[in-house]
């Protein structure tokens, strides 16, 4: 794999997300629009945030969109910053807005349009190497289909499709050399470009084409929405996990990694850490490899293990375009009461599996004295754990 540091020693590199359009064919703002639980925009700036190769982020909006971004993203959990900047009345002038803000260390920017929600970190990453050996390089996919030319809906002639393809985003550009190009050409001559490709072109440079094999889908109009949604579905796993274990005399047990200090202890083979036994199972059931038994089994090598030990050997399992959305627990426990913990027991759980706290749900309940579910000399719990394409 090529790592930043392989590909520009210590320069810089800068994703540019454009969402400054307005949305008139799709009959408003369709970069915040809702897909799937989070506005349109984000799985761009996700993906961007979570490459390597990326440093910081301008995203580029309307006016009137300003202040509700910039509320969206005092909450939004960026490693790296995210600049807002103002669009201009084209693509060509919201991407030149952005472009004349970078700073004169940047090696390569990276332009992508808002509204191609299924961007992939694969594709920032081929990007990069393309551009080791020419002055930009475009996500392009061939033309597939028989192309006319026609008049007043009357076929002209039919267009060779061979060497023809469709240009897609992102496009990566060497900075300097795409300044001078904006240099080389005066504001009106700029507007007329649809990309920055383009405009390099224009002006004999080499540009190289990615052969982009996924889906890359432009929402133009609403019915592209639901198109989106059925493939982001098919990119979405969800695991069951539940665990039971008896309870004996001792001095503590522990849950989600966390040691609460009780007069029970967990009868079982590792630390008997019921809560983390059935987030593991049911990551390996998201994931379809199996369940906890089969990974770890009541041999001398597992006696007393930690149960979170066990888990991130599991989290290591997830592919790297795969992360995890949300874990929703449930525990079944008498006594002690899991309240005032469980605090405590998330950040546990977020440290050993990589994650945010607020995406993880931890809800626990009694048996409240119901004879048919005798739970007062055991404990249980249940977790789903969904797992997102991380693009």
């Amino acid at each position: 794999m090529v790592t930043r540091c392989l590909l520009y020693n210590n320069m810089m590199n800068i994703g540019v997300i454009v969402a400054g359009g307005t949305g008139e064919r799709f009959g408003g703002h369709k970069q915040t629009t809702i897909l799937n639980n989070k506005p349109v925009y984000q799985y761009s700036l996700d993906v961007f945030n979570g490459s390597d190769l990326i440093d910081s982020i301008y995203l580029v909006l309307p006016k009137d969109l300003l202040v509700e971004i910039k509320k969206d993203l005092s909450t939004y959990n960026s490693s790296k910053p995210v600049i807002l900047c103002e669009g201009g009345e084209t693509r060509s002038e919201s991407v030149y807005n952005a472009i004349k803000q970078l700073d004169s260390n940047t090696k390569i920017v990276f332009i992508h349009d808002a509204a191609r929600p299924l961007i992939k970190n694969e594709h920032i990453r081929n990007l990069a190497i393309a551009c080791q050996k020419s002055d930009g390089a475009i996500l392009a996919h061939p033309v597939s289909d028989t192309l006319k030319k026609i008049n007043d809906d009357i076929v002209e002639f039919t267009v060779d499709r061979n060497n023809l393809w469709l240009a897609e985003t992102p496009q990566a550009f060497n900075l300097n050399i795409l300044n001078s190009c904006y240099d080389n050409v005066d504001t009106n001559d700029r507007k007329a470009f649809t990309d920055e490709a383009s405009l390099m072109e224009h002006l004999g440079y080499k540009i190289q084409v990615v052969h982009n094999k996924s889906e890359n889908i432009k929402i133009t109009e609403k019915e592209d929405l639901e198109l989106i949604k059925s493939r982001l579905y098919n990119q979405n796993k969800v695991g069951i996990g539940v665990d039971f274990h008896s309870l004996i005399q001792g001095e503590y047990l522990i849950v989600g990694g966390h040691k609460i200090n009780c007069e029970f202890s967990s009868d079982a083979h590792s630390d008997g850490d019921v809560l983390t036994h059935a987030v593991t199972d049911a990551l390996l059931g998201a994931l379809n490899l199996g369940d906890i038994g089969e990974h770890f089994p009541n041999t001398p090598e597992y006696l007393n293990i930690s149960s979170t030990e066990l888990l991130k050997k599991i989290i290591k399992k997830i592919p790297k375009d795969t992360k995890i959305a949300m874990v929703d627990i449930s525990i079944v426990l008498n006594d002690p009461k899991i309240s005032p913990h469980k605090k405590d027991i998330k950040t546990s759980l977020s440290e050993a599996m990589g994650i945010n706290e607020d995406i993880i749900s931890i809800k626990a309940t009694t048996t409240n004295g119901l004879k048919f579910l005798d739970m007062s000399n055991g404990w249980g719990c249940e977790a789903i754990v969904a797992l997102n394409h991380a693009n």
